[in-house]
């Protein structure tokens, strides 16, 4: 998949707003990728307080929620764990370079390349919106 994926979600327009439906891109599947279809998302008190603007100013719109599960509609090339149809499910993580000590350590929250990038509201250049995008959506990554 080349182009950007179209999706939809319920965002977060600002610290005083509910969440309403909003369309968005998200980017492309790279070679590491998986696509989820999100069948299912975990309500937290993170995504409440993030939204809300407690832990530290936002980028809006902005769609919460980790803790997503769903089913594995594509691959990158490099791929081997996942296939399609595959159930899947995300934390509050989505990347990391897994080659650092700390990743080694399994603490890819302290990653020394990339930092942690979260799930949603964090600066992401190849992000079309420049942020990660959470969960409450209909598609995800």
């Amino acid at each position: 998949m080349s182009k950007n994926i179209k999706s939809k979600g319920y965002a977060g327009k600002g610290e005083k707003g509910k969440l309403e439906l909003w369309s968005f891109e998200r980017r492309p599947v790279g070679d590491n990728d998986i696509l989820i279809e999100i069948k299912y998302s975990g309500v937290c008190h993170s995504d409440i307080h993030t939204i809300r603007g407690h832990w530290g100013k936002q980028q809006y719109p902005q769609v919460p929620g980790h803790e997503i599960a769903g089913i594995v509609s594509a691959v990158g090339k490099n791929v081997t764990k996942f296939k399609v149809g595959d159930k899947a499910g995300v934390g509050c993580m989505v990347d990391s370079c897994m080659h650092c000590d700390s990743c080694k350590k399994g603490e890819e929250h302290h990653c020394e390349t990339t930092g942690m990038v979260g799930t949603y509201g964090v600066p992401e250049k190849s992000s079309p919106t420049g942020i990660t995008q959470g969960g409450y959506a209909i598609i995800s990554w």
